[in-house]
């Protein structure tokens, strides 16, 4: 049992993880904590924790440039859903390599490897885990890769990993997305009963979106700003990034939103700014100048009177 006292002060005076709600009703608890709301989140590391949606296209443009062929639009909006060797079958196919797909894949894998060996975080994903771990929400998470690859992908991340309280690697369950398996067992190891109503998963791949929904769960998800909105109509919300989250629409303790960043000064307002600072700095010297040019007033001095010999 974790503590029950409120970490924060937006967090309700109960512990979600141990006592949520719509699984094991608390009587100890105040009337508003009966209400339902998400006590456990799910996350898949490759498209909600890590940004990696620009990767792919990347090291495709990048892998291409190689054959002196280019990767076209249309072809990179099919390969939007795609699992890999799908993707590496189809510009094989729509590109004519003159390289067998299987060999194109390992290039692609390879390269891929490269460029994600140290991949920045999605926006606003470490505020809100780190908010989610102090208000004892349950939190899981999911990769594609095994768990030794998984261990070198958070290299130097371990403490925010650490917040994490369950982590299934593609070698711990059989089917792959869109299967909903790996949503299903983590949500067993997650909370005993399972319950959907209070699950909320974060995703970012139009098979990962069908796996939660398969396993009857909410689901947010973070596509590629390209991806066409018919591929999104499954998700429960569509989001750019986790800094538009709002835990609130989901029962979950309040999240303060960010400060608004500071306008930044457009080239036309800069430059008239320099203009009248410039005129300012001007008008300073001329009245400095002046000042120094001005003659002392001539004083009288009176001489002493002189005495009669």
């Amino acid at each position: 049992m974790c503590d029950r006292t409120p970490r924060i002060t937006a967090t309700a005076p109960r512990c979600l993880r141990c006592c949520p709600p719509c699984c094991n009703p608390c009587l100890c608890c105040p009337p508003a904590c009966c209400e339902p709301c998400t006590a456990y989140c799910f996350f898949d590391l490759e498209s909600a924790v890590f940004d990696t949606r620009h990767i792919y296209q990347r090291a495709c443009r990048e892998l291409l440039a190689s054959y002196d062929k280019t990767l076209p639009e249309e072809v990179l909006m099919r390969c939007g859903p795609m699992e890999t060797h799908e993707m590496a079958q189809l510009i094989c196919r729509k590109c004519e390599l003159p390289v067998l797909w299987e060999n194109f894949l390992v290039q692609l894998n390879e390269h891929t490897c490269e460029l994600i060996a140290n991949p920045p975080l999605m926006d606003g994903v470490e505020r809100l885990v780190k908010h989610l771990y102090d208000n004892c929400i349950g939190l899981a998470l999911i990769t594609s890769s095994k768990r030794s690859i998984y261990c070198q992908k958070i290299r130097g991340r371990e403490e925010f990993f650490g917040m994490f309280n369950v982590v299934l690697c593609s070698d711990e369950y059989n089917r792959p997305k869109p299967e909903p398996d790996c949503y299903l067992i983590a949500m067993s190891l997650l909370c005993d009963p399972p319950c959907v109503e209070c699950c909320l998963a974060f995703d970012g791949t139009t098979k990962g979106v069908q796996a939660a929904r398969e396993a009857h769960l909410q689901v947010i998800m973070l596509p590629d700003p390209d991806l066409p909105c018919c591929w999104s109509e499954l998700a429960t919300q569509r989001l750019e990034t986790l800094v538009d989250f709002d835990p609130e629409e989901f029962g979950m303790p309040y999240l303060a939103p960010l400060p608004e960043p500071p306008p930044v000064p457009s080239a036309r307002a800069s430059a008239e700014d320099q203009r009248i600072s410039a005129i300012k700095s001007e008008e300073e010297e001329i009245i400095t100048s002046g000042q120094d040019d001005e003659e002392p007033p001539e004083t009288n001095v009176e001489e002493p009177p002189t005495e009669p010999a």
